[in-house]
């Protein structure tokens, strides 16, 4: 949730991307080092993939450096404050794929090694749309298959809208990201959909309204 008060500063997003262990997660949980995401979209995606986007990747140090620029500092038990309140959040996922309650004890450990404080939640998969509509919603670790279909504008556009999407951002809009889908979603000119498709994909990297931690799978 981007607007919540403790998420809505894109240093502390920065910063809980660059706490998670990527390759980790895929080789000991999902068994496929190559699932680790660099970005949303997979090599696989070859029209949406990016090759020369900044990687995403984990580096605790300069993690760190982001939340102390962001205002918090580590008290006695190394667990980061602001203005005497704790970074405390929690993670909601579900156990639909069994995969995911174990990711989601793996990030909190890297999340607490930088010193945030996330308790894990297994929940009903319906709970994550139900606290995206009623704002309850603080982190989810879900599951979302962009190569599901062949072009994925229709699920981009429901995850992107300026209101979010049950799945999708939540708390977070970008005029450029949301005529950059309008765009690409009534033009069939190939080089104009690669430009949009770019410029897409640099907002969500930079931004992480969305987090991407693996690379989907199944096809």
């Amino acid at each position: 949730n981007a607007a919540h008060p403790l998420l809505k500063d894109i240093k502390v997003r920065q910063a809980i991307s660059l706490a998670i262990d990527r390759p980790g997660i895929a080789q000991a949980i999902l068994r496929e080092p190559k699932a680790a995401a660099t970005q949303l979209f997979s090599p696989g995606m070859a029209e949406w993939h990016v090759p020369g986007l900044q990687p995403l990747v984990r580096d605790p140090g300069r993690a760190r450096q982001l939340l102390q620029e962001a205002g918090w500092a580590a008290g006695a038990d190394g667990l980061l404050r602001k203005d005497g309140r704790p970074f405390k959040l929690t993670l909601r996922t579900f156990s639909d794929r069994p995969e995911q309650p174990p990711m989601a004890t793996a990030i909190q450990a890297q999340l607490r090694e930088v010193g945030l404080d996330v308790a894990v939640a297994i929940v009903n998969a319906s709970d994550i749309p139900a606290g995206h509509q009623d704002g309850s919603l603080e982190l989810a670790l879900v599951a979302r298959n962009y190569a599901l279909v062949p072009d994925p504008i229709g699920s981009l556009l429901q995850d992107f809208s300026p209101q979010g999407g049950d799945w999708g951002a939540m708390g977070w809009q970008s005029a450029q990201v949301t005529s950059a889908l309008e765009s690409l979603s009534t033009t069939n000119d190939p080089a104009r959909r690669s430009r949009l498709r770019g410029a897409l994909s640099t907002v969500l990297q930079a931004e992480l309204p969305l987090i991407p931690v693996a690379w989907y799978q199944h096809t």
